[in-house]
């Protein structure tokens, strides 16, 4: 099968394009800002069509990344699984081969690694406390937060 010429920041309109029904806005949003900074490293590599790509260039991708954003491991993964579905999607449409997102390293996190110790001040959490008995009385966040 011969792979068809894309761009990259073409590849990333139609990926996410295609996928705006079944992500919610936030969503959408990461992941067009995580994918922005794939094209930009495209940009700064010419790299003018996604049917170059190999695994080699998606790891010098990784490693650019991780140190042009000074990524903690929790960020560094979340950009590389974005990346692994946007190449694994790729591979759907021809611009690159099929098995190529197998290929995108994302790095293992220890048990509690993401996520954070962050202790909620008294009176925030009686404000919280407060709007969700008042406005969401009963529901499950005002049950989860109780």
């Amino acid at each position: 099968m011969a792979l068809e010429p894309l761009r990259p920041d073409e590849a990333v309109e139609l990926y996410l394009e295609d996928r705006k029904s079944e992500l919610a806005k936030a969503t959408q949003y990461a992941h067009s800002s995580r994918l922005g900074h794939f094209i930009r490293w495209c940009d700064e590599q010419e790299v003018d069509n996604l049917n170059e790509l190999t695994g080699r260039t998606l790891h010098r991708y990784r490693l650019w990344r991780r140190a042009d954003g000074d990524l903690a491991p929790p960020s560094e993964k979340s950009q590389m699984d974005t990346l692994r579905v946007f190449i694994r999607w790729c591979g759907t449409i021809d611009a690159v081969p099929t098995d190529l997102w197998s290929k995108v390293v994302s790095p293992s996190l220890a048990n509690g690694e993401n996520s954070r110790d962050v202790m909620l001040d008294t009176e925030v959490a009686d404000g919280i406390l407060e709007y969700l008995s008042t406005y969401e009385y009963a529901s499950e966040r005002h049950v989860t937060f109780s």
